[in-house]
């Protein structure tokens, strides 16, 4: 059986079509996690199954709207304390 060759119908993008563009108005889910001082799997767990205005749910992960982000800091409140394995009490 000969070796399937690639489609030539469309051509590879180049590492600078790859980049995300700036000209976006929605955020990624580590983008708001940054902005609102949340760890990204933190703020992934509080959006899990709530309606909020301005997040909504893909394929891909979550669609923010970057114009919502002080009404999701707001509806969330404050960030989790992190959790450190070190300073968890052991059992006697």
């Amino acid at each position: 059986m000969p070796p399937q060759k690639a489609s030539k119908s469309a051509p590879k993008a180049d590492a600078s079509e790859k980049a995300k563009s700036t000209d976006r108005d929605w955020l990624t889910t580590a983008e708001l996690a940054t902005k609102i001082g949340w760890r990204e799997h933190a703020l992934r767990d509080a959006l899990r199954g709530k309606e909020l205005a301005g997040v909504r749910r893909t394929s891909f992960g979550y669609h923010i709207d970057a114009s919502a982000v002080d009404q999701i800091k707001s509806a969330l409140g404050p960030p989790p304390p992190k959790g450190n394995s070190s300073q968890k009490a052991k059992p006697a």
